[in-house]
C-alpha cells in the first residue's frame, strides 16, 4: 500500500491542498488519522477516483413521488445502460439536494402563496438562471374517503365541519404545501383541530390511512384513489414538473434521458392513466438565457 500525505495526495490529484483539507472536513474522500496526522491510500484514492467516474454515468433524481413519473423511470431503466435511481423525499427537500449537488435534477409540484401555480418556487429557493424547468404532466389532486363515503362528504372544508379525522402529508411534500394553503383559504386552524392520525409519507400511505379505517379523510392524486378503489372529490389540477441545473442541461446523459419524456415514446398504458394530463410532457416551461435554443 503506497500512503500519501495532504500535499501527495494535492499534488497527485492537482488538486488545491485547500481544497483537500475541505474534503476531508466533509468526509468527501477517503482518508485515515495517524497519530493526529492525516493520510491516504493511493490504492483507495484510485478506487474512489473510479467508483466515482462510474456513478457520473448515472442519474439521481430527488424530490416529489409520482406513480406515472416512477413508471417511465422503470421503463427508460430497462432500455438503457446507465441508470436512473429516484430519493423521493417530497418537493422541498428535493430542492435542497439538488441545490447541494448531490442529485442530478429534481422533481417538484409547488403551489405559490396565492394557492396557484407558476414558478416562483425557483426564486424562493433557487437562483433561478441556474435551473431548467420541464413539465412533465399535469395531475389531478383531491380528497381520498371509504368507498361508501359514510359522512356524505362533497367538499374539501365538509371533512373539517364534521369533525372527522384527516391524514396530513408530511411537511416539506408539495401535497402538504397545497393543503396548509387551503387550510388558510378556508380559516382552519389545525392547532386547534381534534387530534389527528400521523403525517403520511406518500400519497399511497395517506390512501392506505383512509383505506384502513386510521383516517376519514386524506389528500392526494386520482391514480392512487382508482387503484384502491377509494372515493375521490377532485380538488384542482397542478403542474409536476423537473427542475435540472443548467450546467447539466446540455450533457448527453440528460438529453438522453430528458428525451424518453415523448408521449410518442410512451407505453401505451401510460397515455391514459386516470387523473393524469401528459399533453404538455417534455414541454420547456423555463430555461435561461444563456442556453442556446
Amino acid at each position: 500500500m503506497h500512503i500519501l500525505t495532504t500535499k501527495e495526495v494535492s499534488s497527485y490529484l492537482n488538486i488545491n491542498e485547500k481544497k483537500i483539507y475541505q474534503l476531508v472536513k466533509d468526509c468527501d474522500i477517503p482518508f485515515t488519522r495517524l497519530g493526529g496526522k492525516i493520510l491516504f491510500s493511493r490504492e483507495i484514492i484510485d478506487r474512489w477516483i473510479h467508483q466515482n467516474t462510474e456513478l457520473q454515468k448515472n442519474i439521481l433524481i430527488s424530490g416529489s413521488d409520482d406513480l406515472l413519473f416512477r413508471e417511465i423511470v422503470d421503463h427508460y431503466n430497462r432500455d438503457h445502460e446507465n441508470t436512473v435511481f429516484c430519493a423521493m423525499v417530497g418537493s422541498v427537500n428535493g430542492i435542497k439536494i439538488l441545490e447541494s449537488g448531490r442529485a442530478t435534477m429534481s422533481c417538484v409540484h409547488i403551489a405559490d402563496q396565492d394557492g396557484n401555480y407558476s414558478l416562483s418556487f425557483l426564486d424562493r429557493y433557487l437562483n433561478r438562471d441556474d435551473y431548467v424547468v420541464m413539465r412533465l404532466f399535469n395531475r389531478r389532486q383531491g380528497v381520498y374517503l371509504p368507498p361508501d363515503n359514510p359522512h356524505s362528504i362533497k367538499s374539501f372544508k365538509d371533512i373539517f365541519s364534521k369533525g372527522l379525522r384527516f391524514a396530513n402529508r408530511n411537511h416539506g411534500s408539495g401535497t402538504r404545501i397545497l393543503v396548509d394553503q387551503l387550510f388558510k383559504e378556508l380559516g382552519i386552524n389545525m392547532k386547534n383541530a381534534m387530534a389527528m392520525p400521523p403525517d403520511a409519507q406518500s400519497h399511497i400511505g395517506a390512501a392506505m390511512k383512509v383505506l384502513s379505517g386510521e383516517a376519514d379523510a386524506a389528500f392526494g392524486i386520482q391514480n392512487i384513489s382508482e387503484m384502491l378503489k377509494l372515493k375521490f372529490i377532485p380538488v384542482l389540477e397542478e403542474p409536476f414538473n423537473l427542475i435540472v441545473p443548467a450546467d447539466q442541461w446540455e450533457s448527453r446523459i440528460v438529453r438522453n434521458f430528458i428525451s424518453s419524456f415523448d408521449q410518442t415514446r410512451l407505453p401505451q398504458h401510460l397515455q391514459n392513466l386516470p387523473g393524469y394530463d401528459i399533453s404538455e410532457i417534455g414541454k420547456v416551461v423555463w430555461k435561461p438565457e444563456s442556453l442556446s435554443d
